[in-house]
């Protein structure tokens, strides 16, 4: 219990936000314990549900302010990525203040979890594959990943790995689907905003009919760079993109936040010859303008 306390950890005040605290604790915990809660949870494709709150503010009113300029008012948005929602919901306000009214679809890789008990005190949060994200034990999480040898030698790679091999075992003689309480994994401000919707989406993956033409502007913010994908990966993901805006006149804001916190990102639109060109930039641009320019 020592070692699943020291590894397990907690949030201020001593409070250990799980995914179950997540669900059923609305808006009770504060912007730190959210965002631990997110980075603690590794998706299977290696990547973190990361959040931070108001870190796209100035991209958001550059964006504002060129379609102001064109006159532009886009009704159908698609916000890629999103982790939280947070920047999502803080996108909206601030299109809503600028007198756009949009809806925006928010998508990430997951966007649903669901909470399945295993045994009394133990439970697991997993993604839809039915892989496990966290293990819930006495009420404090537990990460499902190890972090190398270091692990091993405090003693908490002998809890991932005796705990991942337990709900290995455990899994199998439960019925996931009915058993299991879902988790929008989502800040509790975005779970409630009329203006979004949610959907869980592979921008590698052929595009589904429904997302086809629909949208007037999409945003993909820290997700299309060279850190987690080739070039191939990349003009596919660019092409499937394309393909779901509207036609001549749409727009795509593909931007990267480094580790010093300020935003790199190229405003494009589509023009009559179904190629992007550049409107704007923040900073330095997007890191796959030429990618895109080139799609």
């Amino acid at each position: 219990m020592t070692v699943l306390m020291r590894f397990s950890g907690g949030f201020g005040g001593g409070v250990v936000l799980n995914a179950r605290k997540f669900l059923t604790e609305g808006d009770a915990f504060t912007q730190t314990q959210e965002a631990a809660f997110f980075a603690s949870i590794r998706l299977r494709n290696g990547t973190y549900k990361t959040t931070d709150h108001h870190r796209l503010d100035d991209l958001n009113k550059l964006v504002i302010d060129e379609w102001k300029k064109l006159g532009s008012k886009p009704s159908q948005i698609m916000d890629v990525g999103v982790s939280s929602g947070i920047s999502s919901v803080e996108w909206a306000d601030a299109l809503t203040r600028a007198g756009i009214e949009a809806k925006i679809l928010a998508t990430d890789l997951c966007m649903r979890g669901s909470l399945v008990r295993l045994l009394p005190g133990y439970e697991v949060l997993l993604d839809r594959d039915g892989k496990v994200l966290q293990h819930i034990v006495a009420n404090r999480p537990v990460r499902w990943y190890l972090n190398g040898p270091r692990d091993f030698l405090n003693g908490t790679g002998f809890v991932v790995a005796g705990l991942n091999t337990l709900a290995g075992v455990l899994l199998p003689l439960t019925n996931m689907r009915e058993e299991g309480k879902e988790v929008l994994l989502v800040n509790p401000h975005a779970r409630d905003d009329a203006r979004l919707s949610f959907a869980e989406d592979d921008i590698l993956a052929p595009n589904p009919a429904q997302l086809r033409g629909r949208f007037n502007a999409i945003r993909v913010s820290n997700l299309l760079n060279h850190g987690y994908f080739n070039e191939a990966q990349l003009r596919g993901a660019v092409g499937n993109l394309r393909d779901r805006l509207v036609g001549s006149g749409s727009f795509l804001i593909v931007n990267r936040t480094l580790a010093n916190g300020t935003n790199h990102g190229t405003l494009f639109r589509l023009n009559g010859a179904n190629r992007f060109e550049t409107v704007a930039k923040i900073r330095e641009g997007s890191e796959i303008e030429t990618i895109v320019l080139s799609a």
